[in-house]
């Protein structure tokens, strides 16, 4: 009989350093296939980013404008609870433009637990922070999202509106219903669109 796997235990593993990681990534760098060798390329640039990840962080924290937004990007497509905490700090920065960069670096991060700072995001000063807000909260389809969705529905932007409609009714919640007959009578051509789409695929 076969013995059953033996998984090492958390304190067996050794997570002091990168050494190994960065050894095996710069190895695949003369891989044969081409693909191999962008994705170690891609791999050893996200490596070296977080080797200077505390670096970066001031930078987004008290750095000028293009240079905050410039760090916020350098994260895109990486995860952590350290790339997390800094973004969540980057989505209260005083620039409109920086709180948005770090919305939409948290969307692509789809990280349950930057949920929250994104909904907080949906009440910001800034239509288009708001708007990445809602594209990155659509996808999340969680019933818990109605009630800042339909907030968002009276948000004086059109285009935060349209975002709102179409995620709304992602969910599918028949709470909703008031509010899509709403806008599929008076809302603007592709308001009524979204509604009624919204209004087919409810739930009984």
């Amino acid at each position: 009989m076969r013995k059953p796997l033996k998984l090492p235990k958390e304190s067996d593993i050794d997570l002091s350093g990168m050494d190994n990681r960065k050894e095996t990534i710069i190895a695949a760098l003369k891989d044969k296939d081409e693909a191999v060798r962008k994705a170690a390329s891609d791999a050893l640039e996200k490596l070296e980013i977080r080797e200077r990840i505390d670096h970066l962080a001031r930078k987004i924290e008290s750095g000028e404008m293009l240079e905050k937004i410039k760090g916020i990007y350098a994260f895109n497509g990486m995860k952590g609870p350290k790339v997390t905490e800094i973004l969540v700090r980057a989505a209260r920065d005083p620039s409109e433009d920086v709180r948005a960069a770090a919305v939409r670096v948290l969307a692509n991060m789809s990280d349950p637990s930057a949920m929250q700072q994104l909904a907080e995001a949906l009440k910001d000063t800034s239509p288009i922070v708001v708007r990445c807000a809602i594209d990155a909260l659509a996808p999340y389809k969680d019933p818990r999202l109605l009630g800042p969705f339909m907030q968002a529905l009276k948000h004086a932007d059109r285009g935060v509106v349209e975002r709102a409609i179409e995620a709304v009714g992602n969910i599918g919640d028949k709470r909703s219903e008031e509010a899509m007959v709403y806008f599929a009578v008076k809302g603007n051509p592709r308001m009524k669109g979204l509604a009624i789409k919204a209004l087919g695929e409810m739930d009984r």
